[in-house]
């Protein structure tokens, strides 16, 4: 996020039912300059993933119409890295397949989950998990 540096991520989709939340996300992304699109379900967030570009994505563990696990696989077959922000024990999370070096509590600083999403794109985690 160096001034004149192309951003290697330039749209994520939050995915958050707590729009308290999703507007603090929201802000600290596009302060950094990256596009920012935002939903609520899973269902949406499905959807926006087939007619949208997205170059990375900040997810609660639970939303309004459940786990974002559909989700998370989506984003594994299309190698796009993310991250979990989530109330949710981590335990649950990690039954779920997902590791939790990719995951941060709430509250959580989104700027620095976008740098954590970023280093992922300069240099993948080891067995290309995202």
């Amino acid at each position: 996020m160096r001034p004149g540096q192309p951003l290697a991520i330039d749209t994520i989709l939050i995915v958050e039912d707590d729009v308290f939340i999703s507007m603090d996300a929201a802000d600290a992304v596009a302060r950094a300059g990256v596009n920012v699109i935002t939903t609520e379900t899973v269902r949406d967030a499905l959807e926006i993933l087939e007619s949208e570009h997205v170059s990375g994505a900040i997810l609660d563990f639970k939303v309004r119409d459940g786990a974002v696990t559909p989700i998370v696989q989506r984003l594994r077959r299309s190698g796009i890295p993310f991250r979990i922000v989530s109330g949710s024990a981590i335990r649950e999370i990690e039954e779920n397949g997902i590791p939790p070096e990719l995951c941060a509590p709430k509250p959580a600083d989104y700027r620095k989950v976008l740098v954590s999403i970023m280093n992922d794109v300069n240099s993948p985690p080891p067995g290309g998990q995202h």
